[in-house]
């Protein structure tokens, strides 16, 4: 073999070893990327690898003579792939925004991208996140030697949900199975449910089951719902994080309850809870009295346990013993004895209740009136010394009285032990970057009851929002309230059988203000709107 021949096959040797190396790396680099977008990586690993095989069957029968006819199919299959994959990715998965977070440019590229759920992305990599299993021991997925690379890039997705999460202050966060093999991601945020992304389905069961081996639930099971519990560390503050799974039509759902376990807002009392002076001063009397009972009303998220919280929180823990039973506990107090409820080992709110009335209490905290069985005994206490505080599901207080009555209470159990009951709702606050001042027109203020000259300016939600709001006009919520003191007027009504209206009545001649009253209140202050007045104090 001449120099020549040598060399001419040296070169095309190199060519094609140059070539198949590329071929390769392409096929594994579709595989995973594939995987984790679409869910699967079989039919785009196929068409790579039945490119290479023409490739090589045509190099070999025809040499590279057929390379300049082959070449222009490269970049085609390139360009399909990345069109597919570009359509289908969520945003925080498109090629660009992750390139520019590798390079460490994404603050510089992010206003040229697609928003993450219509709002800015967040740079994961800028704030750390981390995961605590239900013993406290640290857990971020990535040092785990008993794990996959998919679940540990499942545990990683987690912490990013729960950091983007933690960022827009959201309460809960759901993870929701959808036609055509998607998981829904949306948070609710001051009340309000959005959506913030979509995942494919087999990233989405991924995410479901590593939040799964961190609440400790069981991964096999998913006919049947579980809870479980685990904890997040986020600049400086520790969240206790409850997940709740169930079955769909879809798959399986996971539901995240995210509490500041530092309690935040508890730990300002009631004056962080947005309630006027006059009823603080009031309620701030009630609370302190050696005997009664404050029964907080309201729907499931209105702040009812918050509000508890924060009033105990004003009670002097060291001269009085303060025991409180939950379910769950969900903030952590200093010198108070707290015990959660376990209804599979037999600890129901009424049998711990029993055992706490033996344990020398001053003040007691009843998580929630759920049966009658818990409110004759929370009665008996109120009226033996003790003051009780304590939850119910109404619509606002007169509703509260005939609740307990249905329930099959005593009118005069409810005259002796109940102090008072304090009806309350959550209002939306405008932001204060882009609320829109305006002048209300007359009919507004007529079917509102508002005098015109308490009314020069209203202000409303800006429809487009701001970086501020995540675009909704809205940053934060306060609290609406109505208390009714059971003075004589009340419980002279109770000896017969009183309509809601006439307890209301009769709470109104003695100075109470309803939620609605409440809520206007705080538009004229330009706290919030007319329209979400009407959203939440019908």
């Amino acid at each position: 073999m001449t120099t020549e021949a040598l060399v001419h096959f040296a070169v095309r040797g190199a060519l094609w070893t140059l070539l198949a190396a590329a071929w390769a790396a392409a096929c594994l680099w579709v595989e995973r990327d594939a995987h984790e977008i679409f869910g699967r990586s079989r039919f785009w690993k196929g068409i790579v690898t039945l490119c290479g095989v023409v490739f090589f069957v045509a190099t070999c029968l025809g040499g590279f003579g057929w390379l300049p006819e082959l070449l222009p199919l490269v970049p085609l299959a390139v360009v399909s792939y990345l069109l597919a994959r570009e359509a289908h990715a969520a945003p925080e998965d498109l090629l660009a925004r992750r390139a520019a977070r590798g390079l460490g440019i994404e603050a510089h590229v992010e206003r040229f991208l697609p928003p993450i759920g219509g709002r800015p992305a967040v740079a994961k990599a800028a704030v750390q996140i981390v995961l605590l299993k239900k013993n406290g021991q640290p857990y971020d997925g990535r040092d785990e030697g008993d794990l996959d690379r998919e679940t540990s890039t499942a545990i990683r997705s987690v912490q990013g949900i729960l950091l983007t999460a933690l960022q827009m202050r959201a309460t809960d966060i759901h993870m929701e199975p959808k036609a055509g093999d998607e998981m829904q991601i949306r948070y609710r945020i001051d009340g309000i449910m959005q959506t913030i992304s979509t995942l494919n389905g087999a990233m989405g069961r991924a995410v479901v089951s590593a939040t799964k081996v961190l609440g400790d639930m069981d991964i096999a099971e998913r006919r049947l719902p579980q809870d479980g519990t685990f904890a997040a560390l986020f600049e400086g503050r520790k969240y206790d994080i409850r997940a709740a799974s169930g079955p769909t039509s879809f798959g399986e759902k996971m539901s995240l309850r995210l509490l500041d376990s530092d309690g935040g807002i508890v730990k300002a009392g009631l004056d962080g809870i947005g309630m006027r002076e006059s009823m603080l001063k009031t309620l701030r009397a009630i609370i302190n009295q050696p005997d009664g009972m404050l029964i907080v009303c309201g729907p499931t998220g209105s702040g009812k346990t918050t509000t508890l919280y924060s009033a105990i929180s004003e009670i002097d823990v060291l001269s009085r013993n303060i025991l409180t039973i939950e379910d769950p506990i969900e903030y952590r107090l200093e010198n108070i004895s707290q015990t959660a409820v376990n209804t599979a080992a037999g600890l129901t709110f009424a049998k711990i209740l029993r055992s706490v009335l033996r344990q020398d209490p001053d003040v007691i905290l009843v998580g929630e009136i759920r049966d009658k069985e818990t409110a004759e005994i929370a009665m008996e206490a109120a009226v033996t010394g003790h003051f009780v505080f304590s939850t119910l599901h109404s619509n606002d207080t007169a509703t509260t009285v005939t609740r307990l009555l249905d329930m099959g209470i005593e009118a005069t159990r409810i005259q002796a032990a109940v102090t008072a009951v304090l009806g309350q709702r959550l209002l939306r606050v405008l932001c204060p970057k882009c609320k829109q001042a305006y002048k209300p027109a007359p009919e507004d203020l007529r079917r509102y009851g508002i005098p015109a000259d308490r009314a020069t300016v209203f202000y409303r939600e800006n429809d487009k929002g701001c970086p501020e709001c995540n675009g909704t006009g809205f940053r934060g919520r306060t609290g609406i309230y109505e208390l009714m003191v059971f003075d004589k007027g009340v419980r002279d009504l109770l000896i017969g059988r009183p309509s809601i209206e006439d307890l209301r009545a009769a709470a109104r001649r003695a100075g109470m203000r309803t939620l609605r009253e409440s809520a206007l209140m705080k538009v004229v202050e330009g706290v919030t709107s007319l329209s979400e007045c009407a959203r939440v104090a019908k």
